[in-house]
């Protein structure tokens, strides 16, 4: 009976030291839905956190006085991303939690001093999540989006994810920031946005950061040489294209579905040459001239009215890519480094200095699928 005795009390103790003992109610957390990252005039971190209420979400269909805010941000300054993030903690009766963490927003001021000394926190920390979708605020400041209240979403954090898939582009996460910033021959494009006074925010293209010098700003893609870069990275997965074509105001608009791309390397004399191919395939989606795509000649006119637009936009991106921002935007190095492996080896110390003087070939080709529900226009 001793002995029986003794086995109890022992599986008891043992239930009893492996609960939940140190577990935190929900009620007792303050959950972050999305960060901004901000460097004040005196170079001084500043962290605003988006933060859930959970009593608003309840009421979110309610309007009028009894509405409350979904969210609440919270500011602090610091000297890195921690010490903000203990001044915050001292405002708030809840402990916070970053694992429900959506959005990371870079201001553009701390984005030219560079982000390489702020990444260390967010990826050390278990808790912190690094599928967060990041974006660079292009001449403005992190806190003044994150404190916009969204249309649709309860957060404005939801809301920034949400678009990039309404724009055909594969969401840029954290993580893939990080791949890129840490592989060898490709620099990190940023989706990029401008505070608004009206809607919160609009769509401002890509921010170019160079990893060779602490991950600074140095420039910008406008919203149409994002979207040609990302089909060139593989990252767009749909495309609208309007041209002018004939006489007059008549234009075409062709939305395409399947984006293709391939880059080629080929070795001269140990230096490569670059040959870049994009294909799309799409339908026909506004009509405004007098061609017929039904029509064989028309549609070989269409067709090629297309593919030169949008080669030449190409070309000029890769002209300011070599000779305006002298950087690899679109992961060549990268394309190098798989194909011809040996190669890079000595390609890689000088490719800085190297990719400015590649000789890059493109050929886009574009074809319609569908001419709509009608062919020659209305």
């Amino acid at each position: 009976m001793k002995k029986i005795l003794i086995i109890f009390c022992l599986l008891f103790l043992v239930a009893a030291t492996t609960g939940c003992w140190n577990l935190k109610e929900p009620n007792q957390r303050a959950f972050i839905i999305g960060v901004g990252m901000d460097m004040t005039e005196d170079k001084e971190l500043e962290i605003s956190s988006e933060i859930a209420v959970p009593a608003g979400l309840g009421s979110s269909q309610v309007t009028g006085a009894g509405k409350k805010s979904t969210f609440t941000v919270v500011s602090a300054k610091g000297k890195n991303f921690m010490d903000a993030g203990q001044h915050m903690q001292a405002e708030l009766s809840r402990s916070v939690f970053y694992a429900h963490r959506q959005t990371i927003l870079i201001g553009h001021r701390m984005a030219e001093q560079g982000l390489d000394k702020y990444l260390d926190m967010i990826i050390r920390n278990p808790k912190s999540e690094i599928r967060s979708v990041i974006l660079v605020v292009k001449d403005g400041t992190a806190k003044e989006v994150i404190r916009a209240e969204p249309t649709f979403d309860p957060f404005i954090s939801t809301t920034l994810g949400s678009q990039e898939y309404s724009l055909g582009i594969k969401p840029y996460y954290y993580r893939m920031f990080l791949c890129d910033a840490l592989s060898e021959g490709t620099q990190p494009i940023v989706p990029s946005i401008k505070a608004d006074p009206s809607r919160g925010y609009v769509y401002a293209g890509s921010a170019i950061l160079d990893k060779d010098d602490g991950l600074k700003l140095i420039g910008y893609l406008d919203p149409e040489e994002s979207m040609y870069d990302n089909w060139m990275m593989g990252k767009q997965k749909k495309l609208m294209v309007t041209t002018s074509i004939g006489k007059g105001n008549d234009t075409i608009s062709l939305e395409l579905q399947s984006l293709k791309h391939r880059t080629q390397i080929k070795m001269v004399k140990h230096m490569p040459q670059i040959y870049i191919s994009l294909h799309g395939v799409g339908s026909i989606v506004e009509n405004n001239s007098s061609l017929d795509p039904s029509k064989d000649e028309d549609l070989i006119k269409i067709q090629n009215k297309f593919s030169q637009k949008a080669e030449d936009t190409v070309r000029k991106l890769v002209d300011k890519a070599q000779h305006q921002y002298k950087l690899d935007i679109f992961g060549i190095g990268e394309q190098i480094h798989k194909q011809h492996p040996r190669e890079w080896k000595s390609i890689r110390p000088h490719w800085h200095e190297s990719f400015p003087e590649l000789p890059i070939t493109v050929s886009v080709h574009l074809r319609y699928r569908d001419p709509g529900q009608t062919n020659s226009s209305l």
